[in-house]
């Protein structure tokens, strides 16, 4: 049986069947483009690291990954700078789509204030540990004359006097006054080889003294590269006997080579300093 092919394509219902394919083939091509639109489908980019950057300039680094950002929450967080931002969601180097929204947390613009304790007539050590306890620290020790040792008599804070109760900065460094009792003490510059700086005021302190100048042989890059550096020097040298408060100056590196020299110490026997030699002439003349 012979089909007629020009009566079948003049037929109405077979030019409806094939108007009806036509139609549905063009709504499936466009449904799928449009849900590869929608989705971005294969489009990814990878987010950038934010850390550490203003809000101005994560934009402009958002922008040119065709994403977008939203601030959810703003924390102090020490040492870092004001205003940066310190947490991200999702974090740097995950794969995202287009115009992805990435949740960011930043560094408070103002720097918390903390409550001074109350450690008037409290020992100096257990001064020390309530005032870093609140996230302050003590910069240094001042003797001053006191019937009683050993006792904190007034807390400073750039040459002001403070009250128990008073709101400063948190991380600020205050003078401990602390009372030296009625005679002229002396005390022994324990060593503070091998110990970093932080360390090393934590124990200058428990020997009643002061860390002063403090020497790098290469400047530190951060706080965190500070903190690797070690003692391999000091003045006055280990084991001098020094008044109460007087400061120890001291010199570090990174190289633990610099260790495998002996620690200098001071003995009996060694010879007076220039400055001894000058000290023992003005006792000679008064």
């Amino acid at each position: 049986m012979k089909i007629d092919i020009k009566k079948l394509l003049v037929n109405p219902y077979v030019i409806s069947l094939g108007a009806m394919i036509v139609i549905i083939i063009i709504l499936y091509v466009a449904t799928l483009s449009w849900i590869d639109s929608y989705t971005n489908h294969g489009e990814k980019v990878i987010v950038p690291d934010l850390s550490d950057l203003t809000l101005d300039e994560a934009e402009v680094a958002l922008r040119e990954k065709n994403l977008k950002y939203s601030v959810i929450d703003s924390i102090y967080m020490k040492g870092k700078k004001l205003g940066v931002i310190v947490e991200q969601t999702p974090a740097a180097g995950s794969n995202v789509k287009e115009n992805r929204t990435i949740y960011l947390t930043t560094n408070s613009n103002s720097i918390r204030k903390v409550i001074l304790p109350d450690v008037k007539d409290v020992s100096l050590r257990q001064a020390e540990a309530m005032i870093n306890s609140v996230g302050l620290k003590v910069d240094s020790i001042a003797y001053v004359p006191s019937q009683y040792k050993d006792l904190v008599k007034d807390v400073k804070l750039n040459g002001t006097s403070l009250l128990a109760g008073a709101r400063i900065p948190e991380g600020s460094a205050v003078v401990l006054m602390v009372g030296r009792g009625e005679s002229n003490e002396v005390v022994e510059v324990p060593s503070f080889r091998s110990l970093n700086v932080d360390q090393s005021i934590s124990k200058a302190h428990a020997a009643y003294l002061n860390i002063g100048d403090v020497y790098f042989d290469v400047p530190p890059t951060d706080e965190k590269d500070r903190a690797s550096y070690f003692v391999y020097k000091q003045k006055p040298i280990t084991g001098t006997s020094v008044k109460l408060g007087e400061t120890v100056n001291l010199y570090l590196s990174k190289d633990p080579t610099i260790l495998e020299a002996p620690e200098e110490k001071f003995t009996e026997e060694q010879p007076a300093s220039e400055g001894d030699e000058l000290e023992k002439k003005d006792e000679f003349f008064q």
